[in-house]
């Protein structure tokens, strides 16, 4: 990869304008391919400005060129999931928590999407004060928590959604066990996790840092675990939860000549996203004599 990057730099080409244009491609085709395109215009009109979506700020050329595409993609594919988890549950006057919410951004898609009235209190949790304020700013209920120090704080749910939140963890089992063993909650979690072919333990910030190394290393920014799926199914299993669910979004096309984004997006991103619908099953955890 590095190789082709320095040809294109020797012929003059501008490689970060011709890796925002392609990419945006390769996600513009991936959402048509996968039936997402209309959900994340609408989610457009709902949320116009996805600036504020992280703690850390976006570069303006960039998100203009690529991360505001990126994030609707991946926020459609989330709320579709929100949805069908909804629609599963199939109850009215749900209770949903966020878990590692940054912004309010998913309460607001699915407060305006919720037309037949189904969600009646929408929390966000953090551990970040700035989110907090943040998504108290723009009208949403939130609470200041750590995501392990949930079911100590009586928050229960009929559903929790935990996006791009359960490999930033320490403990992520100890974390779904908690959940599934408080009989305070109805039994279902969302979780949508960075989709891998392999394995690993620490992002490249961890695994890059070296002792003269000044960047943050917050929970916001580290990745502590990056699984395949059959991983994760196996954690949440052994964790005290079944899969009703899992699905995959991928930021490139597979039926297209952009099908061979597949190794950039592996290599300089990731591929897409898994997301895990998951209900309480205690077969499994409850063999288990040492938590």
């Amino acid at each position: 990869m590095s190789s082709i990057k320095t040809l294109l730099q020797i012929f003059g080409v501008d490689t970060r304008a011709l890796w925002h244009n392609v990419s945006s491609a390769s996600i513009r085709a991936a959402l048509r391919e996968q039936g997402l395109g209309r959900l994340a215009g609408e989610l457009r009109q709902i949320v116009p400005d996805l600036r504020e979506q992280y703690t850390e700020s976006l570069e303006s050329e960039s998100y203009d060129r690529i991360w505001e595409l990126k994030m609707r993609g991946m926020h459609a594919f989330q709320i579709q999931a929100s949805l069908d988890a909804i629609e599963h549950i199939g109850a009215r006057g749900l209770v949903v928590v966020d878990i590692g919410d940054s912004s309010g951004n998913h309460g607001k898609y699915l407060k305006a999407l919720d037309t037949e009235g189904k969600i009646a209190r929408f929390l966000g949790v953090n551990l970040d004060p700035a989110a907090i304020a943040k998504i108290e700013a723009g009208g949403g209920d939130a609470l200041l928590c750590r995501a392990e120090k949930l079911s100590e704080r009586g928050i229960h749910a009929d559903l929790f959604i935990c996006f791009e939140t359960l490999e930033h963890l320490t403990d992520p089992v100890r974390f779904l066990h908690a959940l599934s063993d408080d009989e305070g909650n109805r039994g279902f979690i969302l979780v949508t996790v960075p989709f891998t072919r392999t394995s690993r333990f620490g992002s490249l910030d961890l695994r890059k840092f070296r002792s003269g190394d000044t960047f943050p290393l917050t929970a916001e920014r580290v990745h502590m675990f990056e699984l395949r799926p059959e991983d994760w199914v196996t954690l949440a299993r052994f964790a005290g939860f079944k899969t009703v669910f899992s699905r995959i979004y991928r930021q490139y096309p597979r039926h297209s000549p952009l099908r061979t984004m597949q190794p950039v997006w592996r290599k300089l991103d990731f591929e897409g996203f898994l997301c895990l619908f998951l209900e309480r099953d205690q077969t499994m955890s409850s063999r288990y004599a040492d938590w």
